[in-house]
């Protein structure tokens, strides 16, 4: 006689089966596993924004171009930041599906248009995977030789990347399990690294700059602060508070995805925004020296910090904090960029789409696909600089555009009249849908203005123009001819906008 499943088993069960009937209305049939809870979900956002890659990687930006006050242009960045999440919140609990994007806009406006969002969704996550194994090598090799070498940067990059997609090939369980132990370092170390901070500023540390940092506003490079010098400096919390999108992107691998997605994103953005306002106010305040002079050396300026107020123990605490991080990130990146390769294949929009869309038959993830991944990762860390360069600069606009969009298409299809109903208990903006899609789209506009127009960014511009055109060709020579004879696309691209007929 077979023992009585436990209750907890069998809600889980019922849960998955009725996902699994959610998305069938929407034309597929499940092929990922589905396993995600709601903190796995936040998690999993909390990873791609990953505020202490942040903190390593991008700590002196800020002062290039307005001093220490740049700090208070994390307060803006992250109100307006939220009124996307909250559009993207609204769409994911009617729309719960992988390949978030391009499925919200291919089903509220077309498939011709959701293939460009699609195409620049995948790139975003593609360049973003490259970068976050280009940092893990950039950031630790130095930790590991005393003087690396070019090669030896690569090796550490493309040595994680080939770890991250093992554990991706196991299955998403595995994957996630280990993003959490990961997600959960992060949070937890940078809350310690904040009470230490604060606690050595009233007590115990020597010299440091204190408050009148925070009132600074003259940029390293000299002269008076001016309006492209402060667009500028906002884009350290603009390139921080990027990718909490990943959590609907594995809409069909989340457990109660119309309730966990939207809420995974708030929460990632709202502690990382909060988290990284303070921290990086802290680190200003804790600066042992002047700006000047402390960012002069080659070592990196928040280990450094550390190791002159702290010892060198708790400098070696925070590599343990920040590998755990950028790992987890890295994790996060290709689960998501997997999970859009494979929606986009499921539907024949790609090349090889028959291949990548392939699913493993006990893992149940989605094999090819992040073979797929990896080696683009991989391939773009072996160019060391020049066009990777590039590529890795373009990250950020490529997000926004992405952003831009799918706020475009939810316009378009809330004057139509083809945005799905909300369930109860899903979030809904009502109706202040559409002033909140204008405040996002004049958010979005900026933001690609501050990321092209500047000379410093000129080439973001430039590469984006050439990763569109390549889609654009796609799109005119093969693309185009599948969707208009219907054997590409999302099944039924209508039946999701049924409900509000």
């Amino acid at each position: 006689m077979n023992a009585p499943e436990h209750p907890g088993a069998t809600r889980a069960r019922a849960a998955r089966v009725s996902d699994d009937d959610d998305l069938a209305t929407l034309g597929y049939r499940p092929q990922l596993r589905r396993t995600m809870s709601s903190f796995t979900a936040f998690a999993l956002a909390f990873s791609m924004v990953s505020i202490n890659t942040g903190i390593i990687t991008l700590f002196t930006d800020p002062y290039q171009y307005l001093g220490g006050s740049a700090v208070f242009l994390w307060l803006p960045v992250l109100l307006l930041v939220l009124t996307l999440v909250a559009v993207y919140a609204h769409l994911a609990g009617r729309i719960p599906i992988t390949g978030y994007a391009y499925q919200w806009s291919s089903r509220l406006v077309g498939p011709n248009f959701g293939w460009f969002t699609g195409w620049i969704a995948l790139v975003s996550f593609l360049a973003g995977t490259a970068g976050t194994a280009a940092a893990v090598g950039t950031v630790f090799a130095p930790e590991i030789w005393t003087d690396p070498t070019p090669r030896q940067v690569q090796a550490l990059s493309i040595g994680c990347t080939v770890v991250v997609a093992g554990l991706n090939i196991i299955g998403v369980k595995v994957a996630t399990r280990i993003n959490n132990i990961g997600a959960s370092i992060e949070l937890i170390g940078t809350v310690v690294l904040g009470i230490v901070l604060v606690a050595g500023l009233l007590v115990f540390f020597g010299h440091t700059e204190g408050p009148r940092i925070l009132t600074d506003t003259h940029p390293l490079s000299g002269g008076a602060a001016t309006l492209t010098g402060i667009s500028l400096a906002a884009l350290l919390p603009v390139y921080v508070l990027l990718g909490w999108e990943g959590a609907a992107d594995l809409a069909e691998e989340t457990l109660d995805p119309r309730r966990a997605a939207p809420r995974a994103m708030f929460r990632a953005v709202l502690v990382s925004g909060v988290i990284g306002f303070l921290i990086f106010a802290l680190l200003g305040m804790a600066l042992p020296a002047d700006p000047a002079t402390f960012f002069a050396s080659a070592e990196n300026p928040v280990l450094r910090l550390l190791a002159v107020h702290l010892g060198p123990f708790a400098r070696a605490m925070m590599i343990v904090v920040a590998f755990a991080s950028i790992f987890a990130c890295l994790i996060a990146n290709m689960a998501v960029a997997t999970r859009m390769t494979f929606a986009l294949s499921r539907d024949n929009m790609l090349p090889a789409s028959r291949g990548l869309q392939k699913v493993g038959s006990r893992s149940r993830a989605p094999v090819r696909a992040i073979v797929f991944v990896a080696a683009v990762a991989i391939g773009l860390n072996l160019l060391n600089g020049g066009i990777v360069g590039q590529i890795y600069a373009m990250v950020g606009l490529t997000y926004y555009l992405v952003y831009g969009l799918t706020l475009t298409a939810t316009a378009i299809a809330a004057r139509r009249g083809r945005i799905p109903a909300a369930r109860p208990g899903v979030f809904d903006l009502g109706r202040w849908l559409n002033p909140v899609v204008v405040l996002g789209l004049l958010w979005c506009a900026a933001v690609v203005a501050a990321l092209t127009v500047p000379a410093e960014n000129r080439q973001n511009a430039v590469t984006a123009a050439v990763v569109l055109g390549v889609g654009f060709l796609w799109w005119v020579v093969v693309l185009r001819r599948r969707l208009n004879n219907g054997t590409a696309g999302p099944p039924n691209p209508d039946h999701a906008t049924s409900e509000s007929r």
